[in-house]
């Protein structure tokens, strides 16, 4: 089952404006993922000026991740009371305000600027999704590809920049962590200025299929289909931020420099780009998604296990490219199934809060669970095997996610709705 598209929306987005809209989608697309890409570029270099241990490196790099876990779960009461994009733009705000307190020299003021900017990234993270809901219901497909995509290559774009930033900075990993402020200020921009015509157009008109619709939550939490695409989007999260943490860690401990090693996540999250566009267009063109989640976990698949087996030479180059693929797939197709599953905007924002709490929190484990294998056995192999084990639970929660079904009815199309979110 696919979306149903809210009458109301394409008023909105007129009032709005498409290129506004759409700008400010892929902006905050671009801001969700910096904090990781960045921080994960210059671990090391944080690790010695801190002298921290493997464990508390590691907090550094779960912090953030059970941030939103923990936070994702106030978003849709947040929005019901003021409004998706006016909370968006907040959450805009305290990723720039965290990004930007990266610069002091203390430890505590690092983790504490983490923790904002994650908490802001979940917020993020919850709307989104809703906000493609809202806005562009007759282009699902696109825009969440175009919104995924921006998620996917901000990662490496800040891993390769950072490195090369502090460089330019005369050596300050402090000041290039802060300059990601400035993508954040830059969406909140535009996010003000949304938020102002959406709710200038919300005086006349009612919100499309509220947020505050009565059982969508009961209904979202009685869901084994929503439960599986909870399962998918947690365990891809846990894969993706276990990678994304690591990555350059594990091709310096193989001899690379630091730029290279960034350089490499960077490329897979260019890469990246292809897949997040094109799965969720293949998504939500179908009945049902089983096919379309296979392939991305085989292109994980292929990817870490390359990681796996080979050292730093070429091989590693071509693991690398499958890793992109993956985690663009991925976390694309869990963001549509999102609202392919869902039958209302109210269902939407449940089942994104849902996934995204629920997720998040298992996805924490991700970067823990490899910091501390390796701290125990002090190499890359244990680790990378467990995240391969780990794609089969993974598999089976895209195969259920994945079938003719939405969270609230028995069957797919028992509301006329036909694939792609036009009315039958």
């Amino acid at each position: 089952m696919t979306a149903r598209p809210d009458s109301a929306a394409p008023a909105a987005l007129r009032a709005v404006g498409v290129l506004t809209c759409a700008a400010a989608l892929i902006v905050m697309g671009v801001c969700l993922r910096l904090i990781f890409g960045s921080s994960s570029a210059v671990l090391a270099e944080i690790r010695d000026a801190y002298g921290l241990s493997g464990a508390e490196v590691a907090l550094l790099t779960t912090g953030p991740v059970l941030c939103l876990g923990l936070f994702s779960a106030a978003t849709p009461r947040l929005a019901r009371r003021y409004t998706a994009p006016l909370v968006a733009a907040v959450a805009l705000a305290m990723i720039a305000v965290g990004s930007a307190l990266r610069i002091l020299p203390s430890c505590p003021v690092l983790l504490g600027g983490t923790m904002l900017a994650g908490a802001g990234i979940a917020v993020g993270n919850v709307l989104g999704p809703v906000l493609v809901r809202i806005f562009f219901p007759h282009r699902i497909g696109l825009m969440t590809g175009l919104f995924t995509a921006m998620v996917c290559v901000s990662t490496g774009f800040a891993s390769a920049l950072t490195v090369p930033g502090a460089t330019a900075l005369g050596g300050s990993w402090r000041g290039a962590l802060a300059l990601w402020a400035v993508p954040a200020l830059v969406a909140v921009l535009l996010l003000a200025v949304v938020t102002v015509r959406y709710l200038r157009f919300r005086r006349n008109v009612p919100e499309p299929d509220g947020a505050d619709a009565p059982g969508a939550v009961r209904t979202v939490l009685r869901s084994p289909v929503a439960w599986a695409v909870t399962g998918f989007m947690g365990l891809q999260s846990l894969l993706a931020y276990a990678l994304i943490g690591w990555i350059p860690t594990i091709y310096r401990d193989r001899g690379l420099s630091a730029e290279t090693s960034g350089a490499m996540l960077a490329i897979g999250g260019l890469l990246s780009v292809l897949t997040a566009l094109t799965f969720p267009q293949c998504a939500a063109g179908r009945r049902e998604q089983r096919i379309v989640a296979v392939a991305a976990v085989a292109l994980q698949g292929i990817g870490v296990f390359g990681v796996l087996a080979f050292g730093n030479g070429i091989g590693a180059w071509v693991a690398n490219v499958f890793v992109g693929f993956g985690l663009g797939a991925m976390i694309s197709l869990a963001v549509t199934m999102m609202n392919l599953r869902a039958a209302t905007t109210a269902e939407a924002v449940s089942l994104s809060a849902m996934s995204q709490t629920v997720g998040y929190l298992l996805a924490a484990w991700g970067p823990m669970l490899v910091g501390v294998l390796h701290g125990v056995h002090g190499n890359w192999t244990l680790p990378l095997i467990s995240l391969l084990i780990l794609l089969i639970p993974l598999l089976l929660c895209g195969l259920v996610a994945g079938g003719d079904r939405s969270v609230g009815a028995p069957s797919a199309f028992g509301d006329g709705v036909q694939p792609g979110g036009q009315e039958a």
